[in-house]
């Protein structure tokens, strides 16, 4: 027997999987401010941070999390009631929000670096 994939379900693996590099990064970050306590490091780390391959990152981090977020919505939205018809629909518009805000954001990350 074969799965067939579908919008919801490849929705949901992305939720998932988002969440799961939400998860890592967020436990990097802590790592990362925690030690830094001395002026010097913590100034070196902001240089480094205008840096444009970790502007690129920081636009990943954000696509990230806007989809996290968005199919968290999707996904309330259907267990609150929503019938799953829908499911399509909301998965689409999610990704064209998720384009328009992304683009509106890159826009600002990218006003820094050039």
């Amino acid at each position: 027997m074969r799965y067939r994939w579908n919008t919801g379900s490849i929705a949901w693996l992305v939720h998932r999987i988002t969440g799961i590099i939400l998860t890592f990064y967020l436990i990097a970050h802590i790592y990362v401010l925690s030690h830094l306590k001395d002026p010097e490091a913590y100034e070196k780390l902001m240089s480094m941070m205008k840096n444009p391959i970790i502007k690129f990152g920081e636009l990943i981090l954000f696509a990230l999390v806007l989809k996290h977020v968005f199919a968290g919505i999707r996904i309330t939205l259907l267990e609150m009631g929503v019938s799953t018809k829908y499911q399509k629909q909301l998965a689409y518009a999610g990704a064209l929000i998720i384009a328009v805000l992304w683009f509106i954001g890159a826009f600002y990350f990218l006003q820094e670096v050039f």
